[in-house]
């Protein structure tokens, strides 16, 4: 699930219960478990041109993995869901590629699919080099397996297909080109000629919603996940409708009507997804609508209904954390669990965990990140530093620019300001040295948001941690 613009999900100084609840939430979490012979899957790694010479050999789809280090929704995707037995079936009806958007090697590969948000799932019919089915966000085992079941049967030479199927695979090849209002009109054609309920009308409903959040439109955003509350089976499509809709409904002014409306009727359900574990997610996911319904209540003034919503958040989250078999599963959680505990004004919290994903993996750049993070949190400039630097020696590709930005902020809170000028400076370069695809306007109005709030007196004494 993907909420929001395009966001790309990390924690930014920007997500109870009975036996049988626990069981149910551990069994959406965890995917395989340790009888389970697991999926078999194999992926190419960042070889696009080699991984669709295979395809082509082969006579079958490419299944694409757009992901990234640190998004918290990529590492779950890789921990528990590729490796899901569910997904057997569908091994052999696929050539797998991943592709590490941060490295340049990838580089031709964003220039034809750019990505708004990740993790983005793209399936790519060989015989045309072309995507016909695209995902921005997760899914669960089986969920992935009934769309790639039925993305492997559409492009079945002969097979009869929809008319919802067509229209689906034009939305995703003009979202895969940035063809935005092209895609748009594909997927309202889908949603109208699939059944509500159906799969493919989930698919149509959460790559529109999606569509009008990442295009700046919130109104038609709101009224889409109004429209279609009832019409969507619960899901991963259903909980990025109801949350994508209610964030747009916070971008709405507070004096237009459709704003409390929607609020009325977005909040609750995010809510009650959250809690319901009937709803199969991936635990990341749910928190994610912990997340949102905690921005939301937040964003209303009510701050006690905030806390207590954090407060359950933490509670899933560390519960997840401790269900996880491995280092890397319980790591899955490190972001959202360090967003919990800014949300509860606790980022101490956060340190022993940071601190031992640094040590299970030392070459990630993920841990001293959030570390650093924390401890802005806490005024502890020194030690944020202190991260900050062994963040910046690992990390690569667009993300340095976050660790820089997050190192300027501890040079100047130590009161080095012409250490963090260099800093910044250091960004500057970084962004216009990345490669067309990795490169956003937004990057450049960071920094120079980033050295407003440092340098200039009216800001730079309200400064928080970014």
């Amino acid at each position: 699930m993907r909420v929001g613009r395009g966001a790309r999900n990390d924690p930014a100084p920007q997500r109870p219960g009975l036996a049988l609840v626990g069981a149910l939430l551990a069994a959406c979490a965890h995917g395989s478990g340790s009888g389970d012979p697991g999926s078999g899957i194999r992926f190419v790694s960042d070889d696009f041109p080699g991984a669709l010479a295979r395809a082509r050999a082969e006579g079958k789809p490419l299944f694409v993995d757009a992901w990234a280090p640190w998004c918290h929704s990529c590492v779950s995707m890789k921990s528990y869901v590729f490796p899901d037995g569910v997904l057997s079936p569908v091994t052999r009806r696929y050539v797998w590629l991943e592709v590490d958007t941060e490295k340049p090697v990838n580089r031709a590969f964003l220039e034809q699919f750019p990505a708004d948000a990740l993790p983005m799932l793209l399936v790519i019919d060989p015989r045309t080099g072309q995507a016909v089915r695209r995902w921005m966000g997760s899914a669960t085992a089986v969920e992935l397996a009934a769309r790639l079941r039925s993305t492997a049967l559409a492009l079945t030479p002969g097979a009869p297909g929809t008319p919802a199927q067509a229209a689906l695979a034009r939305a995703s090849a003009a979202d895969a080109e940035g063809a935005h209002a092209e895609a748009t009109a594909a997927f309202r054609e889908a949603l109208a000629a699939s059944e509500p309920r159906s799969l493919d009308h989930g698919q149509a409903v959460e790559g529109l919603v999606q569509r009008l959040a990442q295009d700046g439109d919130p109104p038609g955003c709101v009224q889409l996940a109004r429209d279609e509350l009832g019409h969507v089976a619960p899901g991963t499509s259903l909980a990025t409708l109801v949350a994508t809709g209610l964030s747009c409904a916070l971008e709405l002014p507070e004096t237009d009507p459709r704003r409390t409306a929607a609020l009325g009727a977005l909040e609750g359900r995010v809510a009650a997804l959250a809690r319901d574990p009937s709803v199969v997610l991936m635990a990341d996911d749910r928190s994610s609508l912990f997340e949102t319904e905690e921005g939301a209540r937040r964003a209303r003034g009510d701050l006690a209904g905030a806390r207590d919503t954090a407060v359950r958040w933490t509670a899933f989250l560390e519960a997840q954390a401790a269900r996880a078999e491995t280092p890397e599963g319980r790591a899955v959680f490190d972001a959202h669990r360090l967003s919990a505990y800014l949300a509860l004004g606790e980022p101490e919290r956060a340190i022993p965990m940071l601190h031992q994903s640094a040590r299970d993996s030392p070459k990630d750049y993920n841990p001293p990140a959030r570390l650093a993070l924390a401890y802005l949190a806490l005024r502890d400039p020194w030690h944020a530093l202190e991260e900050a630097r062994r963040a910046t020696a690992l990390v690569y590709g667009p993300r340095t620019l976050r660790v820089l930005l997050i190192r300027a902020e501890a040079e100047a809170r130590i009161g080095d300001s012409h250490a963090a000028r260099v800093t910044l400076a250091r960004a500057e370069k970084l962004v216009n040295e990345l490669a067309a695809p990795q490169r956003t306007a937004s990057m450049h109005a960071a920094i120079a948001a980033k050295r407003k709030a440092l340098f200039e007196p009216s800001t730079a004494s309200r400064t928080l941690p970014p």
